[in-house]
């Protein structure tokens, strides 16, 4: 009776708390590393692997690849302009110096008196001269018919408070027969030269193309003298070497900071487009040509015409405008009234705004050109661009005889152009164009965006 209670009593006990010691479950059972392996390497894994492992391989050669040609197509940066690689430049000779004591003769004095002028003009650095003695071991000293050097001095400190610069123009001096006492006492005088008026606050200086001994004799010292110094930004001297001849172009070597400064087509009288593309396709294209500047012969009355073409293209192709002052130029360093000479007072308003713009534009800085030849208009009118960092400046020219007008999308510029400048009343300033008509001798400037017509 015993067993049959404990039956009974068991048979009572929630089923959850009867251990299950019949029905026991399986034990788990775990693969060897020889099964892993063997696992792994049943079909379809080998394929699996390989395919993503030549995926990952795929894309990764397509990344590099796309970043080498991101760095080999991506514009590279370019060490910024010095200021004599955008500046304006007037050269002002002796005889055109004001007057400052009534004697009937200009002095420095005089000059440092109407720096307003220039100012006013948007220069930027003044060349003097020449104004120092011939004589080679003095060029350390002024003629005195021209002033003083403490007048110099004064002259440079104003000057240089105004955020303009001064530069001298060297004299001719004699040459020396021996060869080996002109190139020590020639390369020495020279080197002194350059480091006294250096150090007075003198910018840089002017030479001519010409005698050939000149020059060589200059560029050698400078050459010299250059690699001594390591100027502070802003201190930067330069050389300019003013080339009068028909074809603008340096034999010899040339070191840094040199410009060369081109007689704007020499003593042409007539424009015509090819012949223009072609005579600045030689002056940039020289294998030897340092930063070219550009200057006109303004000594002889033009037309307003020719002038106004002129005043445009000195002021819009790559390089530096170097202006002439005194007798018949359209930037006078006084006061003179136009009453009666109705071209010299265009040309006067026309440079005053092309100055302006030159030192307020980007893309006038620098030499970035590209020449936009017009299959339809190819005899009329000379167009190129000049790039800048945002937008572009196009420059239009008809040098025809005929008005004609142009489409911007002949050109591939699809969207409006604003109108920075024009030498004739229409296209009116800021105003959006997608088309141009252009009367005979007329130029117009226009801002597009980068990249297009290129």
């Amino acid at each position: 009776m015993g067993k049959e209670e404990d039956v009974v009593l068991t048979s009572q006990v929630p089923s959850e708390s009867i251990p299950l010691l019949g029905h026991a479950l399986p034990s788990p059972t775990y693969l060897s590393q020889v099964e892993v392996v063997q696992q792994a390497g049943a079909a379809p894994w080998p394929g699996v692997r390989k395919a993503l492992l030549c995926l990952l391989g795929a894309l990764f050669a397509c990344l590099l690849a796309l970043a080498v040609l991101l760095l080999v197509t991506m514009p590279r940066p370019r060490p910024p302009l010095v200021w004599w690689q955008k500046a304006s430049f007037y050269h002002l000779p002796p005889a055109s110096f004001p007057d400052s004591d009534g004697d009937g003769q200009g002095d420095l004095e005089g000059v440092r008196r109407q720096l307003d002028r220039l100012l006013a003009f948007s220069i930027q650095a003044l060349v003097l001269g020449p104004i120092l003695e011939s004589d080679l071991a003095n060029l350390s000293r002024i003629l005195p018919a021209h002033g003083s050097q403490e007048q110099l001095e004064a002259l440079v400190d104003v000057a240089k408070k105004e955020g303009l610069r001064i530069l001298l123009e060297l004299p001719v001096w004699e040459e020396e027969l021996d060869s080996r006492a002109k190139h020590n006492r020639t390369h020495q005088h020279l080197k002194g030269a350059f480091q006294f008026w250096q150090a007075l606050g003198v910018h840089g200086f002017l030479v001519g193309k010409d005698p050939t001994w000149r020059l060589e004799a200059v560029l050698d010292a400078w050459s010299e003298l250059g690699a001594q110094r390591k100027p502070d930004r802003g201190q930067e001297k330069v050389l300019i070497v003013r080339d009068e001849s028909e074809r603008c172009n340096i034999s010899c070597r040339v070191p840094d900071s040199v410009i060369l400064s081109c007689r704007l087509l020499g003593a042409a009288r007539n424009l015509t487009a090819q012949g223009l593309a072609q005579w600045v396709e030689e002056a940039l294209g020289h294998p030897q040509v340092p930063w070219p500047g550009w200057m006109v012969p303004w000594g002889s009355p033009l037309k307003a015409s020719l002038g106004e073409m002129l005043a445009v293209l000195q002021l819009t192709l790559p390089g530096v405008p170097l202006m002439h002052g005194g007798e018949g130029s359209p930037v006078p360093m006084q006061n003179a009234s136009t009453e009666g000479n109705s071209d010299r007072a265009v040309l006067e308003i026309l440079h005053r705004s092309l100055l302006t713009l030159h030192a307020s534009s980007f893309a006038l800085h620098g030499v970035d050109y590209i020449p936009l030849p017009l299959a339809s208009h190819s005899e009329d009118v000379f167009a190129f661009l000049r790039p800048g960092s945002c937008s572009a400046i196009l420059v239009l020219l008809n040098l025809g005889p005929r008005p004609l007008q142009l489409s911007l999308s002949q050109l591939n510029f699809l969207v409006p152009a604003k109108v920075l400048f024009s030498t004739h009343p229409e296209p009116q300033r800021e105003s959006n164009v997608d088309r141009v008509r252009l009367t005979p001798h007329q130029a117009v400037l226009l801002q597009v965006p980068r990249g297009r017509g290129q």
